[in-house]
């Protein structure tokens, strides 16, 4: 053992000892001074006391010091090697995604990269393909932010302030594309071919789809659905589509028919423009955008064919980024797929040949219109009758369909009165011809033989208007806009709410007012839309709210009839002047006719509330919002009733609720957030040790207040087995607005896909 380890092995005084005698020292010196400097003049006994206590002091604070001293001098020095090392200053590699993330204006700090990051190792490609797009070229640029999308993990740049097309967006689409392959390259193999590699990452195929958290959303959206159905074919094709990582920016719609085994999908396709960050030459961009085209297409028609939803052909047509024209069209089966595909890896580039594909080459290097082998629209995968009125179906309902939505008929789900205008207007709008002479003669037979009142009312006016000149037979609008909303109620609404709109003085209210009150009156005292033993008349203003009807209210087995909207209009235009003209008892007549005929719709019980507000009567108003929030089929009316029922808990005093009321509504959806953020921070700072909750804590405060928290769960799940329930029994027309909802409740991509795909086009 060498010396230095033995020294090192002694014996020591621990630190807390030396530490201990200092102190212990400290106070004896203290403690022997404080006599004399209280008495000023000490005998000789206690002279003698106190030199002790001081030279015990001072040996004390002496010893412990000395062996403190020791202790460092027996500490062994560190060689360099042994000593911690020195903290590093920040690396100089820059994180890119944070740059961009944190970036007000996305296309000025990548300009900055390109013009200071060349030291930057690993971003030599990405540089390269940056300076290629445009970027550094495009004057008077707008302000653009970059978003990481949650389910491929591609970059996706927008332009919150404009709205960009033509060439301004190829150059967008072109940065936000060298973005993307900039970062493939990063994690690819080096090379020298700069543009050999960029081709390898545009083989879209090549890409597998990510998992996305998202998985359980979709799992819960299918839950209860039909198994090879419409809502499974769609929903799983879109999350697929969603979460594959392509290099440029999918754009789609699409249609099947699982009953054919048929999808047919509509991509736009970048042109050479789009592309021009991967070559420099107008031939290989152009070169480059031909073959992405093709491996994009492959691509979604392989999506299509994979998920095991009954789906044995596709059509995938590739629309030009411009014109929107058809550019090319693949008719893909599993056979047709896989030999296409070997070709394009074969073709090196050039269109190769192939039943299965139609594409021809454009002079410039890009592609000339086709003829699709199938257009999206056409009735082998879009079924016109997906879409019809279902007001006017009388056919029961599917099992699912009754289960789902509480209806007997396929009518049961209707909300739209004029639907039967609607219908009609259609099918004689092409046949009413160029004169005035035949438009009437068309008319007049179809009020002859149509059992629907209101369609010979509808063709009367029409033919009145036509035969005194008022409306044109060559206005097709106006024409179309006099027979379904043309009667004498909707003119007279139309009206009231220009004047309200205005800003109008206190007489033209009143006038608008009598004019309301003189078409409601013959209604309201012949009684025309009061129940009775065999009908309930009703409003909704959604087909989330018919479906709760419904579900949960009983009336008695009698035939639901749906009331002219502006009818439900008029009453509530009329309370709005009334209590604008600070008349609210009489304007809470016409809101409780609200109510009666739309028990569960939101819009009707606000407009109580403002009548009760208006009399100080804020406890009802209160019950009133609370039985809303109860029965809100919408989180959008949700949240506006959370807003007023805000204002309510303050006008109560009931600070605390109040802000708990803003919270939940800003929390809900967006459409009152400004004016709840606005209002909130005004009460928050008008109110010494108010604050706003956290977050998790906000439900609970309303529910110990004796409010409703708002709950989601059975709003959504109400909502998913309709969706899915209406999808499959191809009843589109109510779907779409069932996926609209359940939009609000759960935002997602792939949802948003399949919603556009129940659309008629």
């Amino acid at each position: 053992m060498s010396r230095g380890e033995k020294n090192d092995g002694a014996q020591q005084l621990p630190t807390w000892w030396c530490v201990a005698s200092v102190v212990a020292g400290m106070v004896c010196l203290v403690a022997s001074f404080a006599p004399l400097l209280a008495e000023g003049d000490l005998g000789p006994r206690d002279m003698r006391t106190t030199s002790r206590g001081v030279v015990l002091g001072v040996a004390l604070v002496a010893v412990g010091l000395f062996f403190m001293a020791d202790r460092k001098g027996r500490e062994p020095r560190r060689t360099s090697a042994e000593r911690p090392p020195a903290p590093s200053p920040s690396s100089s590699a820059i994180n890119l995604e944070r740059m961009l993330l944190h970036s007000d204006d996305v296309l000025a700090t990548l300009r900055d990269l390109v013009l200071h990051g060349g030291d930057q190792r690993g971003l030599e490609d990405l540089l390269v393909l940056l300076a290629r797009s445009g970027l550094m070229e495009w004057e008077e640029a707008p302000v653009v932010r970059a978003n990481r999308l949650r389910r491929n993990g591609r970059w996706w740049l927008t332009t919150p302030d404009a709205e960009l097309d033509g060439e301004a967006l190829e150059r967008l689409v072109s940065i936000e594309g060298a973005l993307n392959v900039g970062e493939d390259l990063t994690r690819g193999a080096r090379g020298t071919d700069l543009e050999a590699r960029v081709s390898a990452a545009l083989e879209v195929p090549a890409l597998a789809p990510r998992t996305a958290s998202e998985r359980g959303l979709v799992d819960y959206l299918l839950e209860g659905s039909e198994k090879g159905g419409e809502w499974s074919c769609r929903l799983r094709f879109a999350d697929a589509v969603e979460n594959l990582p392509a290099p440029l920016r999918v754009e789609l719609d699409f249609q099947s028919n699982v009953r054919r085994g048929l999808m047919c999908v509509d991509v736009r396709l970048p042109g050479p423009a789009c592309l021009s960050f991967a070559a420099d030459a107008p031939e290989a961009r152009a070169r480059a955008a031909r073959l992405h085209a093709l491996w994009l297409s492959l691509a979604l028609g392989g999506l299509a064919l994979g998920q095991r939803s009954g789906v044995s052909r596709v059509i995938v047509n590739g629309l030009d980024w411009e014109s929107g024209d058809c550019v090319l069209s693949l008719d893909l089966t599993s056979e047709s797929l896989g030999a296409l595909t070997r070709a394009v890896h074969a073709s090196r580039g050039a269109l190769p040949e192939s039943g299965a594909l139609r594409a021809r080459r454009r002079a410039d290097g890009w592609l000339e219109a086709v003829e699709p082998f199938m257009r999206r629209d056409d009735e082998a995968v879009c079924p016109p009758g997906r879409f019809r009125e279902v007001e006017l179906d009388d056919a029961p309902c599917s099992g699912a369909v009754a289960a789902a939505c509480g209806a007997r008929r396929v009518s049961d789900l209707g909300i739209l009165e004029k639907a039967g205008r609607i219908a009609a207007w259609d099918s004689v709008a092409g046949e009413l011809g160029d004169s005035t002479q035949d438009a009437v003669s068309r008319l007049m037979g179809m009020r002859d033989v149509t059992r629907d009142l209101t369609v010979a009312e509808a063709c009367e006016r029409t033919s009145k208007a036509l035969v005194d000149g008022s409306v044109d037979v060559s206005d097709r609008r106006a024409l179309s806009r006099l027979f379904v909303d043309g009667g004498t109620l909707a003119s007279a609404t139309r009206r009231a709410r220009a004047a309200l709109e205005a800003e109008p003085s206190p007489d033209r209210l009143r006038d608008a007012l009598e004019e309301l009150e003189r078409v409601l009156s013959p209604l309201t005292n012949m009684g025309v839309y009061l129940d009775d033993p065999a009908t309930v008349y009703r409003y909704f203003n959604s087909v989330a709210e018919r479906i709760a009807y419904n579900r949960t209210v009983d009336d008695g087995g009698r035939a639901v009839r749906l009331v002219p909207d502006e009818y439900y209009s008029a009453h509530s235009l009329a309370a709005r002047v009334l209590n604008t003209l600070g008349r609210s008892e009489e304007a809470l007549t016409h809101a409780e006719e609200l109510t009666r005929l739309a028990p569960l719709t939101p819009d009707a019980a606000l407009a109580r509330v403002r009548c009760l507000e208006g009399q100080s009567r804020i406890f009802e108003a209160v019950d009133e919002l609370k039985r809303a929030i109860g029965y809100c089929s919408t989180v959008s009316d949700m949240a506006i009733c959370f807003y007023r029922l805000a204002y309510m808990e303050w006008k109560l005093g009931r600070n605390d609720l109040a802000v708990a009321c803003y919270q939940r509504s800003i929390e809900l959806h967006p459409v009152m957030a400004q004016s709840a953020h606005e209002e909130l921070s005004d009460l928050v700072a008008a109110t010494e040790g108010l604050s706003p909750y956290p977050a998790d804590e906000v439900m609970p405060v309303l529910t110990a207040g004796g409010l409703p928290a708002g709950e989601l769960d059975g709003m959504r799940a109400q909502t998913r087995d309709a969706l899915a329930a209406c999808a499959d029994a191809e009843l589109f027309g109510v779907a779409h607005p069932l996926a609209s909802v359940m939009l609000e409740l759960n935002r997602d991509d792939a949802l948003l896909d399949a919603r556009r795909s129940l659309m008629r086009r």
